[in-house]
C-alpha cells in the first residue's frame, strides 16, 4: 500500500530573498530584482534583465559560488525538517538542473582560453556531480544520489522521483535540490531564439517572452509528517513530442497530464483548490498551457503564476516555485500574479491579480520544459 509522503522542510534563495521567510515576505512587497546584465563578443550585444539572487549581482558569472549557496539552501530545509543524524545520513538526494554544469564548465574554459587558448575546450565539463560532492561535504550524507537534466521540469521530476520512492518505502527521507546559476551561454542561447523579453507578463495580451533568473529550491520529503502541514501527494509526467521547444499548442497533452495527476488522486477537476501556470509569458507556451487548462476545468479554478516574481529559473523552478507556494500557503495565502493588466481573448484564462486566502486543500503544480517534457505535482496543505 502506498505510503503517504510529507514536506517536512523548505529551503529557498531566489530574487526575492536568501531564505524561505524573506522571499514570501518579498513576494508579499511585490518586489522584482531584476539587474541589466549585457554581453559582448557577439555580431549584436545582448541586454537583458535578469532576476539575480540578493547581494550576488557584482559575483553572477563567478563559478565558483555554488560552494556557499548550496549549503545555505540545503541548510535551512535541513534544520526545518529536524531529522536525527542517523536519518540525514541515510536519505536519498535528488537534484534538478538545466545548466548548472554549463555555469562550470564557462569558467574553466575561460581560465585555460587565457592562459592557453589553444588548449581551451568549450564546455569540458558535464553532469551535476560537484552538487552532491558538496552536499556530502556539508552535511555528511551518505545516501544513493540521483541527477536530472529533463529542462525546465527537472526538479520538478526529481520531486516526483523522491514522492515515488517513499511512497513505496524505497526510502524513508529525501532531499530534493533544484539549483540554476547564471552564465553566458544559457543566456545568449535563449536571446538568440529571440524568447527574452524585458518585463514577464503571463497569460497577458501583451507578453512578449521570458526573463531569465537564478536560484536554489530545496525540498525535505519524509514519510512521517513534520510541522508545515503539507503533503507532497503525487503527479505524474508525460512527454510530448509536437516540437523541440514547446508542447502541441491545442493542450492535448497537457489536458492528458491533468487528467493523469487527477485521476491517481481520484480528484474531480472542481475539488482542485487552486492551478500554479508555470506562466512563462511566451506567446506559444502560455496558448498551450491555457488550452490545456481550458479542456479539462471548467470552471477554472484561482489560476496564478510565480515566475514574475523570480524570473524563469528553468531546471530549478520545480523545486523553487514549490517552497515559494509552500511558504505561501503556510501563511494562509495565495500570491497574486505580477504583470497582468489585459487578458488576451485567445487564451480564455486569466490569472489571479489580488491576493486571496489559501485553504485546505488540493493544489496543482504545472511545469513544461523543451524536449516535450511535461510535469505536475500535487501539493495538498493539510491544516
Amino acid at each position: 500500500m502506498a505510503r503517504p509522503v510529507y514536506i517536512t522542510g523548505l529551503g529557498l534563495s531566489c530574487a526575492l530573498g536568501r531564505g524561505l521567510d524573506a522571499s514570501v515576505a518579498g513576494l508579499r512587497l511585490g518586489r522584482r530584482n531584476t539587474v541589466p546584465v549585457e554581453l559582448g563578443g557577439y555580431a549584436e550585444a545582448v541586454r537583458m534583465p535578469y532576476y539575480a539572487l540578493p547581494g550576488e549581482e557584482p559575483d553572477l558569472f563567478d563559478t565558483g559560488r555554488f560552494l556557499r549557496l548550496i549549503p545555505e539552501a540545503a541548510s535551512e530545509a535541513l534544520v526545518q525538517a529536524g531529522l536525527s543524524a542517523a536519518e540525514q545520513r541515510g536519505m536519498a538526494i535528488l537534484v534538478g538542473s538545466t545548466a548548472f554544469g554549463v555555469s562550470r564548465a564557462e569558467g574553466e574554459y575561460l581560465e585555460v582560453l587565457a592562459r592557453e587558448p589553444g588548449a581551451a575546450f568549450a564546455l569540458p565539463r558535464v553532469g551535476f556531480s560537484e552538487i552532491t560532492d558538496r552536499l556530502r561535504e556539508v552535511f555528511a550524507l551518505e545516501g544513493r544520489d540521483y541527477s536530472f537534466n529533463t529542462a525546465c521540469t527537472a526538479s520538478a521530476n526529481a520531486l516526483l522521483a523522491a514522492q515515488r520512492m517513499i511512497s513505496l518505502g524505497r526510502a524513508e527521507h529525501a532531499l530534493v535540490l533544484g539549483l540554476e546559476l547564471a552564465n553566458r551561454t544559457t543566456i545568449t542561447g535563449f536571446s538568440g531564439l529571440q524568447l527574452l523579453a524585458q518585463e514577464l507578463r503571463p497569460f497577458d495580451a501583451g507578453r512578449t517572452g521570458i526573463v531569465l533568473g537564478e536560484g536554489l529550491g530545496a525540498v525535505v520529503l519524509s514519510a512521517r509528517p513534520g510541522a508545515l502541514g503539507l503533503r507532497l501527494a503525487g503527479g505524474a509526467s508525460n512527454s510530448d513530442t509536437f516540437s523541440v521547444t514547446t508542447a502541441n499548442p491545442d493542450g492535448s497533452s497537457i489536458a492528458a497530464l491533468q487528467r493523469a495527476v487527477l485521476g491517481q488522486a481520484g480528484l474531480r477537476p472542481d475539488q482542485v483548490a487552486a492551478i500554479k501556470a508555470h506562466g512563462t509569458a511566451s506567446p506559444m507556451n502560455d496558448s498551450g498551457e491555457a488550452a490545456g487548462l481550458r479542456q479539462v476545468f471548467q470552471p477554472m479554478p484561482p489560476l496564478l503564476a510565480l515566475k514574475p516574481y523570480l524570473g524563469h529559473t528553468l531546471g530549478a523552478c520545480g523545486a523553487i516555485e514549490l517552497a515559494l507556494l509552500g511558504g505561501c500557503l503556510r501563511q494562509g495565502f495565495l500570491p497574486a500574479t505580477l504583470g497582468f493588466s489585459q487578458a488576451d481573448p485567445a487564451l480564455g484564462v486569466s490569472p489571479m491579480t489580488l491576493e486571496a486566502p489559501a485553504m485546505p486543500g488540493q493544489y496543482l503544480l504545472n511545469y513544461f520544459g523543451f524536449g516535450g517534457s511535461n510535469t505536475a505535482l500535487l501539493l495538498e496543505k493539510t491544516a
